[in-house]
Parts: C-alpha cells; structure tokens; sequence
C-alpha cells in the first residue's frame, strides 16, 4: 500500500528544491478536499511552515461562501499558518463564461500578491490534468492546449507551482481519509452544466473502466506536447524576428512570404502574442492571409475582428486594437 503522506510531501519538497531564497508560500485554499490535502501536507513540512499563508478567495457567487472562508480560517489557524481571504468581483463579462470569469477574477488577485522570491501552489492533479488536455483536445486546440498545464511558470514577480500535477486523485483521497481531513464540498461540482464537471462525472468515469491508467498516459502525452511546443517556439522566434519591426510593431510582408504557409501561420501566432492580443482562430489567420498578405499590391484590403483591426500599410502588416 502506497504511503500517500510520503508520495505527497515527496513531490512538494521535489517542487520546492529549486527556490533557494525562497521568501513566502501562498497557498490556494478553497477548503475543498484537494487545497485541503495541499495545505495540510506542506504545514507538516517543518522548514516550510511558517513561510505559509493559506489564501481564500471569496467569489461572492455562492450563499455558502462566507461560511467556507470561517471554515478555512479555522482550518489554518489549527495547522498554525497564516490565512488570507480575500473577495473578487467574478461577474462574468459578454462572451465571458462563470467559470472562465471566476478564475480570471481569482489570478488577478493571486498575482497582486507574489513578490520576489514568493510562489504560489495550487492544488491542481493529475486528473484535472487529464480533463484539461480532453477540453483543449475538443475545442481544437494546438500543441500549447495540448500540453496541458506546467507544472511550474513564471507568475507575476514569482513562480506558480502546481506540485500535485503528478499525483493521482486516488492518492489525495487516501491522504485526506488517512488523517482524518475535514474539507468543503461544493454541490456546484455535481452539477454537469459546466464542461469540467460534465467531463469528470459522466465521461471520464467510462473511459477509465476501460483504460485504468488514463490519467498517467494522458499526463505523458502533455508533457511531450510541451515538449514539442518549447522546440517549435524557439524555431518560429528566429523566424519572427527576421520578420517583425520592433519600431512600429508591424510585420514585413515580403520577407513573411518567403516562409511557407505553415510558418506564416504561426508567425502570425507569435505576432498576437506579441502585440498581447488573444490568440487568432484558424479561420480568422487563413482570412489574414487570403484576404491581406495575398491580395494585390494595389488593394488596400482590412479585416475587422473582436476589437482588433489588421490592414496592409505598402509592404507593412499592421495590426490594432481598437
């Protein structure tokens, strides 16, 4: 029988080695059975410990938060960290889902917390990587999506850390039964409304009766999509620079014909990165290039789409928002 303590406390110490002036440890805390597990364990790690600061973050959605926030404060103040709660407006913009407004609402105000030297870990695992490279898979997604999410990233001043990217669900339920946990369950994870929980409790349950180790592969096959994803950005980055004018931030046309098309499009890609702008559709980059960089020299054609402009000026490939 595994030691789930030790495989737990393994991974988060294998997470933390590189961080030799290592300042504060934020931990998100939502009082669920994984944040749970996450914050109990690291408390437990004495050269850790005072470093900790369990942070919740109030939505203000659910009429059962401001309960949840005394349950965490509680629960930190019994494993001796500090604790921090802190409320976001999460209403969700036009075109914006509850979700996607939620998290977007809850990393802006991680990121006002990181300094130099601070980190922040999330209770992410390996199941919930597995539904998110099936998400991206659905949605149609490039290597990026495919590689899921990284176990550790640049985050504001600091890093983001997700040490249980590796650990299985299995195991962090042993973890909490083992040591007798008390944690939160919110009934809006039952609810398959949402594509996440759809996926987690209808269709990943199937497909594990049939592949028992689907998580682990799917894991693999994120890490050599990152992989993959790492190698192919650094060939296009010497690519985009013979390609971009730093001046006035535009694209050189006849130097982006000399790639092939493939290497147009991803140009592109780099190009929207760039400029900070959300990343083009496939349909909306052939348009670019069908409509823009093919038309004939005497037109002056420009393409309107979500707030950006992208128009031909002479030999120049301009992109704006407006």
């Amino acid at each position: 029988m595994k030691n789930s303590r030790l495989e737990i406390q393994n991974e988060i110490i294998s997470a933390l080695a590189d961080f030799r002036e290592l300042n504060r440890i934020f931990i998100g805390y939502s009082g669920g059975v994984d944040s749970h597990v996450l914050l109990d364990s690291c408390a437990s790690l004495s050269k850790f410990k005072t470093k900790i600061t369990a942070v919740y973050i109030h939505h203000g959605l659910q009429k059962e938060a401001d309960n949840w926030a005394i349950h965490c404060q509680k629960i930190a103040e019994n494993l001796e960290v500090s604790f921090l709660e802190l409320r976001v407006d999460a209403t969700a913009e036009k075109g914006e889902s509850p979700e996607e407004a939620a998290r977007n609402a809850r990393y802006s105000e991680f990121k006002n917390l990181i300094t130099e030297n601070d980190v922040l870990l999330i209770a992410q695992h390996r199941e919930d990587q597995l539904e998110t490279v099936l998400l991206q898979l659905f949605r149609g997604s490039g290597l990026r999506g495919l590689a899921g999410m990284p176990q550790k990233i640049a985050f504001s001043k600091g890093y983001l850390l997700r040490p249980l990217l590796n650990v299985s669900k299995e195991i962090i339920n042993d973890y909490a039964l083992e040591n007798k946990l008390a944690w939160i369950e919110d009934v809006s994870n039952q609810s398959t409304i949402y594509d996440r929980n759809f996926l987690r409790l209808r269709i990943i349950p199937h497909l594990k009766n049939r592949w028992k180790s689907l998580d682990k592969t799917v894991s693999r096959t994120a890490i050599h999509c990152a992989e993959a994803e790492i190698l192919q950005q650094k060939i296009i980055e010497t690519e985009f620079e013979t390609v971009f004018d730093c001046s006035d931030k535009t694209l050189n046309i006849p130097k982006l014909l000399t790639y092939s098309e493939i290497e147009q499009r991803l140009i592109l890609r780099r190009w929207f990165e760039k400029l900070g702008f959300k990343m083009p559709s496939q349909d909306f980059l052939q348009r670019i290039l069908n409509e823009v960089i093919f038309a004939r020299i005497d037109r002056h054609p420009v393409l309107h789409k979500k707030g950006i402009t992208i128009c031909r000026l002479g030999l120049k490939l301009k992109c704006k928002s407006h």
